[in-house]
């Protein structure tokens, strides 16, 4: 069932139009049919889903099918209301039971679909939106979460497709750009991953890990003074982003720039040597040094020999600094 069995394309916008004050008036009227009442409160819920307001929402939403259980656009709306309120399995509920009453929901499909990619079961999500996409090819957010989805299980090539379906249909979406991006870059496709990072850094300049990816694109690319660059830039904008310092360390050291850029005595250029360190020392402190203590502590319980407890923990050290290394490499 949906709401066309009783209302026009024309009534649906006459009441779409309603005021606030208007609706609810017609709500608390006591000659209002059950029918109008459950259009006007899914209306007022379909409204309130581009505001903050999830419970209004939702409870308008759940007035509505007390009054008219069948219709499947109300199923369809309390899903997308319960996904941004972050309950997805109950999304999931009322996406499935849509799809009970109209098979052919391509948005109540295309729901379900993020709901599934939210909680990280991406090939479902991927065959959700497919679904969707048969019965409406021309949703662009289907298309963005059939890409994401097909990004996550590393099926790039059919990823980047997607994303220009997506694109074509909406070009001014920065994050679509972004996330395009990043499956270039997978494919080694680095100059196409550059330009889609700038669509989405045009629009949001401070996205310091796009500034990071950027970099990394560009150093694979062997332009190495713009990779820096890139890193630092990541920096300005957060100073202790320990992976851009390591990703810059490890660039310098493999050009074999390292000794000369810390050995700099430009006031500026030191300020932002110490400031590279620090995150060093920071990232030690905080991933390494415990695990490098409870070493320390248990040689030496065994064998009471502070140097070799002190031996083993500069080997643990050794081999946390190489994977590492090993670890930018592979970037």
């Amino acid at each position: 069932m949906s709401w066309h069995e009783d209302f026009s394309e024309a009534d649906y916008q006459a009441y779409w139009q309603l005021s606030p004050e208007a609706r609810g008036q017609r709500l608390a009227a006591e000659q209002t049919s059950d029918a109008l009442k459950a259009l006007l409160l899914y209306q007022q819920g379909r409204q309130t889903l581009d505001s903050d307001d999830m419970n209004t929402a939702i409870a308008s939403f759940e007035e509505a099918l007390l009054l008219r259980p069948g219709w499947h656009e109300v199923w369809t709306g309390h899903a997308a209301a319960l996904l941004k309120a972050g309950e997805k399995e109950t999304a999931i509920a009322s996406c499935d039971r849509a799809l009970e009453l109209e098979p052919k929901a391509a948005e109540a499909w295309r729901i379900k679909g993020a709901v599934l990619y939210r909680l990280g079961r991406y090939e479902a999500a991927a065959n959700s939106c497919d679904r969707a996409l048969e019965l409406d090819p021309d949703d662009h957010q289907a298309w963005s979460t059939l890409s994401d989805a097909l990004n996550r299980q590393g099926r790039y090539d059919e990823a980047v497709i997607s994303y220009d379906k997506a694109l074509a249909l909406k070009p001014d979406e920065p994050f679509t750009w972004g996330s395009r991006g990043t499956a270039l870059q997978k494919l080694g496709r680095y100059e196409e991953a550059i330009s889609s990072y700038d669509k989405l850094l045009q629009a949001e300049p401070n996205r310091y890990k796009l500034w990071h990816q950027r970099g990394l694109a560009l150093r694979k690319l062997h332009r190495v003074e713009a990779a820096i660059k890139n890193f630092d830039e990541a920096l300005n904008i957060q100073p202790d982003f320990y992976p851009a310092t390591r990703s810059k360390l490890f660039t310098l050291l493999q050009t074999g720039q390292l000794l000369r850029y810390v050995m700099r005595s430009n006031m500026t250029e030191r300020g932002s040597v110490k400031r590279d360190l620090q995150n060093v020392v920071d990232s030690l402190v905080k991933t390494k040094l415990p695990t490098l203590v409870v070493i320390g502590l248990v040689v030496l319980s065994s064998t009471h020999s502070r140097l070799t407890a002190l031996a083993i923990a500069g080997i643990f050290l050794l081999i946390a600094a190489i994977g590492d290394l090993i670890a930018e490499s592979q970037q």
